[in-house]
């Protein structure tokens, strides 16, 4: 399991139980060695959250806290009964007037999405839950490694701290602005190993230069690496160190193993395309016993024939709405890549008006310069499938599956033109 630290609080919601909330978060994120900035920008998020709640709750209603250390990111969690929170606010098209009392009543959720680095919201029964995530800081890549013309011979090294900062420094070298995010931090990606969130296996030689790498991290029952990387003239490295990494996942569980924009050295023969591009890899590791995807009827051949093609046994519910009522209103996460001008879409809350705020969104990311816009639906939450007929309409679709990337199958669409 990962190394995590985790404090847990309740409290109802009155005014006077407000600094001890906000309290809690700036003490317990600091005692996790990150920053005052940070911590603060956690306890804003949480102090707008309560606040907006505490105006508006029924008496008896509580909230409860979480904060959790995961390494290099403290994620704190309100959970509260489900219902009370306009999911709107955290849209990023949202907008405040000065003339619209209702906006200006939002404002601070608002301001709490733009504080942190991430935001989540997910509904269990009765009850609802906000995820706030913010990493730590970091340097980024100072000084870029020479090239070196190391002969080898090459061996398998623990993941140490001083190697992964080399790794990363090495990657940086390579790819410069499109850095993968994971090597963009060299101390970064010491504590994503060192929590547990991600492995790597290294191949080093006598006088310990990183000859290559590769990474991964692991979500559900899916691991997605990044390389193998090769930085000398040794081919065979890539071969070797796939194999290092495929022997440690076997340990772990894992049903598959993705490789989104392979490196040219990666070796023939281990994976086959999820898509027809070839820019996503993939690797069955242990047997699929199956899983329920829900799917609309305007994709449903695009996804038979899909999971037919990689032999993932798959039980296909269409999800269509049968006269129950919804939630009126939509949320969208955005995490954007702005040197490699892309973004990814996904659902925090699927309501009435998703079209219309999915078409919000996509003219803004157009507008701020963005070429390349990805839908993530996850097909393991029925509520998702009723954006597919949006995800139509604005131009988007459907490319490849992602096994097991959330709580189901993750349906990737793309929008490359203008809709």
């Amino acid at each position: 399991m990962p190394n995590q630290q985790r404090v847990e609080l309740q409290m109802p919601f009155r005014p006077e139980y407000l600094p001890l909330a906000t309290g809690c978060v700036e003490q317990a994120v600091q005692a996790y060695g990150m920053g005052r900035g940070e911590a603060m920008h956690l306890a804003l998020a949480v102090e707008e959250v309560y606040s907006f709640l505490a105006n508006r709750t029924t008496p008896g209603q509580r909230l409860r806290l979480s904060c959790r250390f995961a390494g290099y990111y403290a994620e704190v969690v309100c959970r509260f009964q489900r219902g009370g929170l306009p999911v709107e606010a955290f849209n990023i098209t949202t907008t405040v007037s000065s003339d619209d009392e209702k906006s200006l009543e939002e404002m601070g959720l608002l301001l709490a999405a733009r504080t942190v680095d991430q935001l989540r919201i997910s509904a269990e029964a009765a009850e609802m839950g906000v995820h706030f995530i913010k990493e730590k800081l970091y340097p980024s890549v100072q000084d870029d490694l020479p090239d070196f013309a190391a002969t080898g011979p090459f061996h398998l090294a623990e993941p140490e701290a001083e190697l992964l900062k080399q790794f990363a420094v090495r990657v940086h070298s390579r790819f410069g602005a499109k850095t993968p995010p994971p090597f963009q931090c060299p101390g970064k990606l010491v504590d994503m190993v060192c929590c547990g969130e991600y492995d790597a296996v290294l191949l080093v030689d006598g006088k310990g230069n990183v000859g290559a790498g590769i990474l991964w991290h692991c979500r559900n029952k899916l691991a997605e690496a990044y390389g193998p990387f090769v930085f000398c003239d040794q081919p065979r490295l890539a071969t070797q160190g796939l194999e290092a990494c495929l022997a440690k996942l076997a340990r772990q569980g894992l049903l598959c193993l993705v490789v989104q924009q392979p490196p040219a050295e990666m070796p023939d023969g281990f994976f086959e395309p999820l898509e027809a591009a070839g820019s996503v890899l993939y690797r069955q590791l242990e047997e699929d016993n199956g899983s329920v995807a829900y799917i609309h009827p305007d994709i449903a051949d695009f996804y038979r024939a899909e999971t037919q093609r990689l032999f993932l046994p798959r039980q296909l519910h269409q999800a269509l709405r049968q006269g129950e009522a919804g939630s009126p209103r939509s949320a969208f996460s955005a995490r954007m890549n702005r040197p490699a001008g892309q973004v990814v879409l996904t659902a925090l809350w699927v309501g009435e008006d998703a079209a219309a705020v999915l078409q919000q969104h996509v003219k803004a990311l157009r507008q701020a310069g963005f070429n390349e816009i990805i839908f993530q639906l996850d097909t393991g939450e029925a509520s998702q499938a009723e954006l597919s007929p949006a995800l139509l309409a604005g131009g988007f679709v459907p490319r490849y599956i992602l096994p097991w990337g959330g709580r189901g199958d993750v349906l990737v669409w793309t929008q490359r033109e203008e809709a």
